[in-house]
């Protein structure tokens, strides 16, 4: 008997067409990865199964079955024995007002609440204690959340989902920001986890990032299944419809195309002084790093997760302030006495432009793409001043720069995932910077949106641009890179040679 069943179902998302005519079988013991380009319709798939959205009127039916053989329409008795872990969920954690720490993140699974909101008993901890120690966690429960890696992040989440009891686990693109031993070891936790008896349904563009329990493949092109069955391709290898097929990201290609970027603003010239100085600087897990990036450099930063790249950057941001003794100045000026901290720093901050996976997923709301760009004036989140007639017409240039332009009016939570880092390249280039910098540019992309990623920055670097990218995939970018550091337990090695080994 099926657990759930979808008949010739559609989803409609505005204009998009998300999801057309799905149907399909979930069954117990089957272990599903749901494999697509970005824009294929894989996360509104898990979202639809799990009964966070409901099917388009009068487009399909969505059958539940329950114990007795009875079907219902309604996800409720099925979705309380479900959990989701996902890019989303992570993030909200990280920017609650109070911190969360690991074992309270636990313990909130073991409630299968948001958070705890009544006091635990001592049996409750005990179980906590015991699951932690099974899933290898011990020593991130006092840890707050925003002082985890993101290895460490997904570690205690699969801890927590494993609490809340569930009997199907989502995962939505697990393994990105994971570097190659936490991927391992992330799947190994997966595995167990569908060993204990939970079903587990991932959305992956990664076909070589499937956990060895998945058993059945789900390819979905345009939010159409194209292939729905056993698995029959080892995880060491790509699936090559996935690859291959124009039709499941014909939105990279189109605007690879079309990409015109003589629109682009020019870079600001950096000046004679470093772009970064940094000397025997301090913070977080990043001691006493010393770095020199200068007008033109392009800086490829990669380690192990925890070892403390986004810290790095962080410092080279600005948002975290080295301790005393060390030294960070940008474009030769240092942060001046606190009364005129915020108009110096300010200024240092217009000159930059940032991208990373945490601004994207801030920027997955309902406002227009334009809007998204016109932002990067201000580096706010969204617009909260209105903007110049010369602003709209520099941000509209920068969109049709990258080809995207079409979008413009586009809600940014209606966009693919490639569509939407598109967007935010051109947020962090619409106002010129001297300085741009990457954190994990190409996570979450599949192969065609990479390729896009490689174009644009190739692109960048012909334009003299100064660019700092941190990486888990050292591949993707020694041959772009001039320079490379890596880092190892917070300790900053500069590398002989862009192939450093990590």
């Amino acid at each position: 008997m099926p657990i759930l069943q979808f008949d010739t179902v559609s989803v409609r998302k505005g204009q998009i067409m998300a999801l057309a005519n799905v149907s399909w079988e979930l069954l117990e013991g089957q272990n599903w990865a749901v494999i697509g380009g970005n824009g294929a319709g894989k996360s509104t798939f898990l979202s639809l199964v799990r009964g966070d959205i409901w099917p388009t009127q009068n487009m399909g039916v969505r059958h539940y079955f329950n114990d007795d053989g009875s079907r219902s329409l309604s996800p409720i008795g099925f979705r309380e024995h479900t959990t989701t872990i996902s890019a989303e969920l992570i993030e909200h954690y990280l920017h609650l007002e109070r911190g969360i720490t690991g074992k309270t993140l636990l313990m909130s699974g073991l409630h299968n609440t948001p958070l705890i909101y009544t006091p635990p008993t001592q049996d409750e901890w005990n179980e906590v204690y015991a699951l932690a120690e099974r899933m290898g966690v011990t020593s991130l429960l006092d840890k707050p959340l925003t002082e985890c890696s993101t290895g460490q992040l997904k570690r205690l989440f699969l801890a927590r989902a494993l609490a809340s009891k569930p009997h199907i686990l989502f995962l939505d693109e697990y393994a990105d920001g994971l570097d190659r031993q936490s991927r391992k070891e992330i799947m190994e936790l997966i595995d167990r986890l569908a060993e204990s008896g939970v079903q587990i349904l991932c959305a992956t563009h990664r076909a070589t990032e499937l956990p060895a329990c998945i058993n059945r493949i789900l390819l979905l092109e345009n939010g159409s299944i194209v292939h729905a069955g056993a698995r029959t391709i080892s995880a060491t290898q790509e699936p090559a419809p996935v690859l291959t097929s124009s039709a499941t990201t014909p939105d990279s290609i189109r605007q690879t195309a079309s990409m015109d970027f003589s629109l682009l603003p020019q870079p600001t010239p950096a000046g004679s002084e470093p772009v970064i100085y940094m000397n025997n600087a301090t913070a977080g897990i990043v001691q006493h790093a010393s770095l020199t990036i200068e007008a033109g450099d392009r800086w490829m930063i990669t380690g192990a997760n925890g070892a403390g790249k986004s810290t790095l950057l962080r410092m080279i941001t600005g948002e975290l302030p080295a301790a005393l003794g060390g030294t960070v100045r940008w474009f030769g000026q240092e942060r001046m006495p606190e009364s005129d901290e915020y108009k110096n720093f300010w200024a240092i901050k217009q000159r930059m432009g940032i991208v990373s996976p945490l601004l994207q997923t801030l920027h997955r709301m309902d406002i227009t793409v334009l809007d998204v760009v016109v932002s990067g004036f201000w580096q706010h989140i969204g617009v909260h001043t209105f903007p110049t007639a010369a602003m709209i017409e520099q941000a509209e240039s920068t969109l049709s720069a990258l080809g995207i332009h079409n979008l413009a009016e586009r809600s940014a939570n209606t966009l693919s995932y490639g569509q939407l880092r598109k967007a935010i390249i051109a947020r962090a280039l619409v106002n010129s910077p001297s300085l741009l910098i990457l954190d994990e540019p190409f996570s979450g992309l599949d192969a065609p949106s990479r390729n896009d990623m490689r174009t644009i920055l190739n692109m960048l670097a012909e334009k003299g641009l100064t660019m700092v990218l941190a990486t888990h995939h050292p591949a993707e970018s020694h041959d772009w890179a001039t320079h490379a550091a890596t880092i190892d337990n917070g300790t900053v090695t500069i590398c002989t040679s862009t192939s450093c080994d990590t």
